[in-house]
């Protein structure tokens, strides 16, 4: 048995996201993986119930004290992430760990003096224990984009409000058929006048996760029986223009935490090219 302990070494570096590829990482390479939160600070509930979805480990996806981690199973690799601020490297010494730090700062990964194993996110560039930024990992729910644009909900899809959109798309004129322009980006969130039917309707034809109308005033009912009959959009209604609400939903890019089984896989493919051998049989001796 081993154990790995994740923390990030400023706000927001992405120790969940490292915590959950590390468990992919092992967990196709043939390792029992288990994953746990520790209890301490505000997102330790949201990043447990992340952990107890995982397939390819076992979590108890609640958060939990150190003095009540699960007893360690001979031959699983144990991967905890840290509270936020926690000093990872006394941390993981207290549980018997191998230390693992994210950070976001450009430099030089790998090793750092105490023992740690020091992995770079949200790097410019790629490379070994680097981890460059991606738009998906950065996705938001359409959750997310319902708080910051302050839209009521007219329609859900199957999917709801779990699903995630990469890219933001206004509903412009373009010199491509609005269907052909829309299909340019995948898992897209597209903001459009309540009054452009065309537009709207294209957008639910070619399966857009979320359809946000701004406004404020009711759709066309073509617009909601579509929605409704088809169930793969969520359609929401914005109180701002068009403008405001692309203003208002921008900034969420990158700012919502870890989920979504795309998430799960992307991430695992970037660190499991970030990652030699080496190092992670060091992590799992």
């Amino acid at each position: 048995m081993s154990r790995i302990l994740v923390a990030a070494v400023q706000p927001g570096a992405g120790a969940t996201t490292v915590a959950v590829g590390l468990a992919h990482v092992l967990a196709y390479a043939g390792r029992a993986v288990r994953i746990e939160r520790l209890a301490g600070d505000p997102r330790a509930d949201s990043d447990a119930r992340a952990f107890g979805k995982l397939e390819v480990a076992d979590s108890s996806g609640v958060p939990v004290e150190e003095s009540a981690l699960p007893a360690d199973a001979t031959g699983t690799v144990t991967i905890i992430e840290a509270p936020a601020r926690a000093d990872g490297a006394a941390l993981a010494a207290r549980l018997g760990a191998r230390a693992v730090l994210v950070t976001t700062e450009a430099g030089d990964p790998g090793a750092s003096s105490d023992g740690a194993t020091v992995i770079a996110n949200h790097q410019r560039r790629t490379g070994l224990n680097a981890i460059g930024e991606d738009r998906l990992l950065a996705a938001p729910t359409v959750a997310r984009l319902i708080e910051a644009s302050g839209a009521a909900v007219l329609s859900r899809s199957e999917e709801g409000d779990d699903a995630i959109c990469e890219f933001l798309v206004p509903g412009a004129i373009s010199h491509d058929a609005a269907d052909a322009y829309f299909q340019r980006f995948p898992r897209r969130a597209v903001v459009s006048r309540a009054d452009k039917v065309d537009l709207a309707l294209a957008a639910m034809l070619t399966e857009s996760e979320c359809l946000i109308l701004t406004g404020g005033h009711e759709p066309s009912p073509y617009i909601l029986d579509r929605a409704a009959s088809t169930r793969r959009t969520t359609l929401l209604l914005a109180p701002e223009g068009t403008v405001e609400t692309l203003r208002d939903v921008e900034g969420v890019f990158g700012s919502v935490p870890f989920s979504h089984d795309a998430k799960v896989e992307r991430i695992g493919a970037l660190l499991g090219a970030a990652l030699d051998q080496a190092t992670l049989d060091a992590l799992t001796s």
